[in-house]
């Protein structure tokens, strides 16, 4: 994504979905900015996303990641403006998503009414009838859905960061949605 150019795109299976993940990893969720509309069948919420697909090109070429601290800084040192100069920029931007046919909304570690919390994003999850959106300390919420309807709109400009999202092993045993029928009834989830 360059400047000015916003990503804008539907999921309709689950392969899209896998898509959608890749780019909303690592997003953070406020629960300020997450809704279920019930009468339309909808729920929505605005994330702060980490733009991977704007990686610059020296890290995608070599897989590798900025240092937490500049070269030669130690960690309780004040980083002067030229130490930042020669670190890689990230961008953020945030990014809207739209699920409908939404027959209903379950939670497992996640309290809706807390507004004051943000969810760190890891992965999206697609099995018939259910979506699961995946957060790091365990924490979900599984859609119970009639079809596959999602959109994702960035509705911002992208704006530099210093900070690459960092996972610890914890964070990577999350639960898959898996079933031998490949679904799962509401009490099950």
């Amino acid at each position: 994504m360059t400047e000015g150019k916003r990503l804008k795109i539907r999921a309709r299976d689950a392969e899209d979905i896998r898509t959608l993940s890749g780019l909303l990893q690592d997003s953070l969720a406020p629960l300020c900015d997450v809704a279920y509309l019930r009468e339309e069948k909808r729920f929505v919420l605005v994330v702060n996303r980490f733009c991977w697909e704007m990686l610059p090109q020296e890290l995608r070429e070599r897989a590798l990641s900025a240092p937490d601290t500049p070269e030669g800084q130690a960690e309780q040192d004040d980083v002067s403006f030229e130490d930042v100069d020669d670190l890689p920029t990230f961008h953020r931007v945030n990014t809207g998503l739209c699920f409908d046919k939404v027959k209903s909304v379950q939670t497992k570690g996640v309290d809706l009414q807390n507004k004051d919390e943000i969810l760190n994003l890891l992965t999206v999850a697609a099995i018939p009838g259910y979506i699961t959106l995946h957060f790091s300390g365990g924490a979900a919420i599984r859609l119970v859905v009639s079809q596959i309807r999602c959109h994702m709109d960035d509705i911002s400009e992208p704006w530099p960061t210093l900070n690459q999202p960092r996972h610890g092993v914890d964070d990577a045993g999350h639960e898959q949605d898996k079933h031998p029928e490949g679904t799962r009834s509401p009490e099950e989830a």
